[in-house]
C-alpha cells in the first residue's frame, strides 16, 4: 500500500512538472522605440513561408543604455563598473567585482516578483558563466515584488577574472528559462 502511494505520489509530482513547462510561453526580447508605430511592426513580420525558409536567427543582443521589453517588463542596464571590494569583502586574487546597474519597470496590470539571483547571471567568451554574489558598496537591491507601473532600481555584482573578455548580462524573467535577453557590457 505504500509503494503505490509513492508512485502515485511521484507520478503527480510528474504530471504538474510537466503541466508547468507546458504553460510557460517564450518571451522574446524587444528594443523599446518611441519612434516605431504598431502598423510599421506588423508590416515588418514574416510571413509563415518566408520563416520556414529562414534559418533559426542568431541571438538578438543589445547594449547598455538600451530599453528592453520582455513580457510586461521593460528593463535598462544604465551601467557597469569595476570594484577591487572594500576593507570587509574582497574578490579573491585575480578577480573584480563586476557591478552592473539596473532599472526594471512593471508595464502590465499584475505585480511581479524580482528575483536578481534567479533573472540574471554573466557570461564571457569562453562560455563561463557567472552568477550574483555579494559585494562591497552596492547601491539599491532587485529583489522582491514589483507593482504594475512602479521601477526598481539597483546593483548586480558578479565576480569575474580580470582578464574576461566579452561580457555579456543575460536575464531571464521567467523562472523556466522561456526566452533570453542579452546586454553586451564591453
Amino acid at each position: 500500500m505504500m509503494h503505490v502511494k509513492k508512485c502515485l505520489a511521484g507520478l503527480l509530482i510528474g504530471l504538474l512538472a510537466v503541466f508547468l513547462v507546458g504553460c510557460g510561453e517564450t518571451v522574446t526580447p524587444e528594443k523599446v522605440d518611441s519612434n516605431t508605430s504598431s502598423q510599421e511592426k506588423e508590416d515588418a513580420n514574416p510571413t509563415a513561408q518566408d520563416a520556414e525558409n529562414q534559418k533559426p536567427p542568431a541571438p538578438q543582443t543589445f547594449a547598455v543604455g538600451e530599453q528592453i521589453k520582455m513580457g510586461d517588463l521593460i528593463f535598462v542596464v544604465n551601467s557597469v563598473r569595476d570594484s577591487e571590494g572594500d576593507q570587509f569583502i574582497k574578490p579573491q586574487q585575480g578577480h573584480v567585482y563586476k557591478m552592473v546597474d539596473v532599472t526594471l519597470e512593471n508595464v502590465g496590470n499584475e505585480s511581479d516578483v524580482i528575483s536578481s539571483l534567479m533573472m540574471f547571471s554573466l557570461s564571457d567568451a569562453d562560455g563561463y558563466k557567472y552568477n550574483v554574489t555579494i559585494g562591497p558598496e552596492t547601491k539599491g537591491s532587485l529583489d522582491g515584488e514589483l507593482q504594475p507601473g512602479r521601477k526598481m532600481r539597483g546593483e548586480l555584482t558578479f565576480e569575474v577574472p580580470k582578464d574576461a573578455k566579452g561580457l555579456e548580462l543575460l536575464f531571464e524573467p521567467n523562472v523556466f528559462g522561456f526566452g533570453q535577453a542579452i546586454v553586451k557590457l564591453h
